[in-house]
């Protein structure tokens, strides 16, 4: 699910994923990216599941290391940071212990997990784990879809459908999304980096289509 430019390369950086995340991440994802932007730190269970989200997303070990640093040091120091931290995003990409190449969670992995401690942990499915009331005012405030919508998307959530109501809220998020020549659908609502990539898709041939994408641009503008 490495999403990459016309030149072969990644373009999810450590200086356009702040945008990524509010263009095309779902729902949980944006969760984890907020409450690492709010807390400059995540718990074990979310630096897995963000970590190797953006890994599999194509973040190079460089990236993701520059990207978690430039967080966490906001609230600890450099030498803390890659005694305490820095090893284990090494080893999510295979480059310490058994070298394994460590897969993103599916969203049956995810939803099945253990729940995130209100407050204090960010991991998990919004669908899921979090209550009607707490998820309808993230909804709203996100601006996700109209009114309509966001219940379209609550009933799924409150019949236990919560891959349904992911799945519901890319549809309102890409309209006409089927339709649009070089989007591919599958796996939307069954794993977050298929979420992703089909969005970036989407929004690529929303943007012309000519093998530049949107990351193309937010590259660009984070070089500046």
């Amino acid at each position: 699910s490495a999403v990459v430019g016309a030149d072969g390369e990644s373009l999810l950086t450590a200086a356009n994923i702040d945008e990524l995340a509010k263009q095309s991440m779902p729902l949980c994802m944006q969760q984890l990216h907020s409450g690492l932007k709010r807390d400059h730190k995540l718990k074990h269970q979310g630096r897995l599941q963000y970590g190797l989200f953006v890994k599999g997303a194509g973040m190079s070990l460089e990236e993701h290391t520059l990207f978690f640093q430039r967080e966490f040091t906001r609230i600890m120091t450099a030498e803390q940071f890659n005694k305490q931290y820095a090893y284990s995003i090494r080893h999510m990409h295979g480059k310490e212990g058994k070298r394994a190449s460590y897969t993103p969670y599916n969203c049956t992995k995810i939803v099945l997990g253990n729940p995130p401690q209100s407050g204090v942990e960010h991991h998990g499915c919004p669908y899921k784990h979090y209550d009607d009331s707490n998820l309808g005012a993230l909804l709203g405030k996100l601006k996700i879809g109209n009114a309509g919508e966001r219940d379209a998307i609550m009933a799924l959530k409150k019949e236990g459908n919560f891959q349904l109501a992911c799945a519901k809220h890319f549809e309102v998020m890409h309209p006409s999304a089927s339709s649009v020549e070089g989007v591919n659908l599958d796996g939307v609502g069954n794993h977050p980096n298929s979420w992703f990539t089909s969005s970036v898709q989407y929004h690529q041939a929303k943007a012309g289509g000519d093998g530049t994408t949107s990351m193309e641009a937010v590259k660009s503008e984070g070089a500046v």
